[in-house]
């Protein structure tokens, strides 16, 4: 009796973990939204636009796997620095969403001076039950 006691209170515990993470099942549109903004823009400033392109929608990734081998090598090329100081306004439209980021996000390409933003409004789109950024709805590419 007390291990299935412990067992159910490690479930509950990992569930509440899980939910506050934005991971769990019983987490909410906005807090997946955070979630998935910090682990798109975590994985573009590790490992490069091919590899957050990978995570965006699937309009983004039709988008980049079009481009002219020339555009690529310019986006693999491009370092990227992110800080994100704070995810707010999420607006969730079925399954649509925006979201306010503040922060500076600065783009280096070898050859031009470095662009930094200090704030953007993020587009995302939910696929197979998971939201991802998309930039393609924004209609500004």
């Amino acid at each position: 009796m007390t291990v299935v006691l412990l067992a159910l209170a490690g479930v509950a515990v990992l569930v509440a973990v899980l939910t506050t993470q934005g991971k769990g099942p019983l987490a909410s549109d906005e807090k997946r939204i955070e979630v998935a903004i910090n682990d798109f823009y975590d994985t573009l400033e590790a490992k490069g636009f091919p590899a957050a392109a990978a995570m965006a929608c699937a309009a983004d990734r039709a988008e980049f796997d079009a481009l002219p081998e020339e555009r690529k090598q310019e986006f693999e090329s491009a370092t990227v620095a992110v800080t994100i100081d704070k995810i707010e306004n999420i607006v969730v439209d079925g399954e649509s969403a925006t979201a306010h980021i503040l922060g500076t996000l600065t783009l280096e390409v070898p050859g031009r001076a470095p662009d930094t933003d200090t704030s953007t409004t993020e587009h995302l789109k939910k696929e197979d039950g998971k939201w991802k950024v998309c930039s393609a709805i924004s209609g500004k590419n």
